[in-house]
């Protein structure tokens, strides 16, 4: 479906309006329009272009959650903690086997190591028992299929295995699956939504929420380049999906609703027998540490690092960048990797749920403010679980706009990419393309590349600026931009520090 004119939303009232076409947001567009609910999705980028882009790409295993972070011997003392880790860990592992039973052409399937090293916080024993009460909480649909090995015998299965050194003393083996593409998740799940009766609107911004008698007065404002316009629409009710941005939406109430945490990741070519293979591990500081399949490359990371700051201005700094290198030799000393093996990093901000604007709060939480009970925030939700953060909402609409219909329920298919033009030309119409970053980091799969899709910016440029009928000086402003979108968005740091991407058009 055409992306609809502004102007054409002036006067208009939804029953929803969602703020935020993110995973979250999307997954919730689709939930509501399937439950008949007159829904309206709007963002002020592309969709998916946020937090959902910058993720870890893994389904992760829940495996983790099952960690304390105090003292093994206190565990007594916290029984309502485990409890809730308990109770997380068999949502994460229902929702990862829901992704697994309804979106596989969105997922691969990959080996991955665990590392047991002496004076590990965790015991070999403890972490298998981990393994197979994630299963048992998953009811087995989708095992991890851990295993256990000892040195020899996991360096003679595994190249990976091979080049882990230090104090190793075993490695545990399970299989996981990762996102193909998060992004098209959620391009996939918003057009899906749109299909069943949702209006999407990208690129355009919230500009004023103010609550009247009985409904929302929403003012949108164009943010399409080269394009003005202002559109003033009524709600029933608005679902602010707006990720680490929720407080910083105008006339959002009162916050904060969610605690900042900055993860970083390194790309890098590690040794061909390492292709496909992963690791997951703790740091030195006792946080997790993994090192993802990516292709034919890998990522290293996260940092761990919770942030105030506007989530538009977090970038990749030196000194996170030598933090994940050094994790990574002292897992694989003989590899000695430095800055001049990354191809590029990058970024992003988890909006983990906070209650006191200091500690994070760990299940997925749909808030509202009790002064405006209409306005629904919701918080710590994951790209795992965004299927059940939109069922989450959908249930507090019911509650307050009453049981609409029930609609047809179904798999999210991943199309393939066009072959022609006349097929990249329909892809632009229907998949609400504005810019060109839009078609190669989101809709085409050119910006997985190791090149992040600078070696076809020009060509699909061209393509494009005909499918949209843009001047040639619009074309030339929409290419400096991706390349500055690239060498902000993923830095590609030498020796000597950070290089602007676009002075070469190459990544690393």
């Amino acid at each position: 479906m055409a992306r609809p004119p502004l102007a054409d939303l002036d006067g208009s009232h939804f029953e929803v309006v969602i703020i935020g076409a993110g995973a979250v947001g999307c997954a919730t567009a689709r939930e509501l329009a399937e439950r008949g609910y007159r829904t309206l999705l709007v963002d002020r980028g592309d969709i998916g272009a946020g937090t959902s882009a910058r993720s870890s790409r893994m389904l992760y295993s829940g495996v983790g959650y099952l960690a304390p972070r105090y003292p093994l011997w206190q565990m007594v003392l916290h029984p309502r903690d485990m409890l809730e880790r308990l109770r997380y860990t068999r949502q994460v592992m229902r929702c990862r086997a829901e992704l697994v039973r309804l979106m596989p052409g969105h997922l691969t399937r990959h080996s991955f190591h665990y590392p047991f090293r002496r004076g590990d916080r965790y015991p070999a024993w403890l972490v298998g028992i981990g393994f197979r009460l994630a299963d048992a909480l998953g009811e087995w649909e989708f095992p991890l299929s851990y295993r256990r090995k000892n040195r020899a015998d996991a360096a003679g299965l595994s190249p990976l295995a091979a080049e882990l050194g230090g104090s190793l003393t075993g490695v545990g083996h399970f299989e996981e699956y990762m996102y193909a593409w998060p992004e098209r998740i959620c391009v996939d799940t918003a057009l899906d939504a749109e299909r069943r009766g949702a209006i999407i609107r990208t690129y355009t911004a919230v500009t004023g929420l103010q609550r009247t008698a009985d409904r929302w007065q929403v003012t949108l404002e164009e943010r399409e380049p080269h394009a003005t316009g202002i559109a003033n629409l009524t709600a029933d009710l608005v679902v602010n999906a707006a990720g680490p941005w929720i407080d910083m939406v105008p006339g959002a109430g009162r916050g904060p609703r969610v605690l900042g945490v900055k993860g970083v990741n390194v790309m890098v070519r590690l040794p061909e027998g390492f292709r496909g293979l992963g690791l997951e591990a703790f740091s030195s500081k006792g946080e997790p540490f993994y090192v993802f399949p990516w292709r034919d490359l890998h990522f290293m990371g996260p940092t761990e690092t919770v942030v105030s700051a506007d989530p538009d201005e977090i970038r990749v700094e030196d000194a996170e960048i030598d933090y994940i290198l050094a994790e990574a030799n002292q897992l694989f000393p003989r590899l000695r990797l430095d800055r001049c093996d990354v191809l590029h990093a990058w970024c992003g901000v988890r909006p983990t749920s906070t209650l006191d604007g200091r500690s994070p709060v760990l299940p997925v939480r749909v808030v509202a403010d009790p002064a405006t009970p209409q306005l629904l925030a919701v918080t710590g939700s994951t790209i795992m679980l965004h299927r059940h953060a939109a069922r989450m909402v959908a249930r507090a609409v019911e509650e307050r706009l009453g049981i609409r219909a029930d609609g047809p329920h179904g798999p999210i298919v991943k199309p393939e990419p066009p072959q022609t033009a006349e097929g990249l030309t329909a892809l632009v119409h229907r998949e609400h393309v504005i810019r060109l970053g839009d078609l190669i980091r989101r809709r085409l799969p050119d910006g997985l590349g190791p090149d992040l899709g600078l070696d076809r910016a020009e060509e699909l440029s061209h393509a494009l600026a005909a499918a949209k009928d843009w001047t040639e000086d619009r074309r030339h402003a929409e290419l400096r931009d991706f390349h500055d979108e690239v060498a902000r968005i993923n830095p590609a740091p030498t020796g000597g520090g950070f290089r602007h991407a676009a002075e070469s058009g190459q990544p690393g």
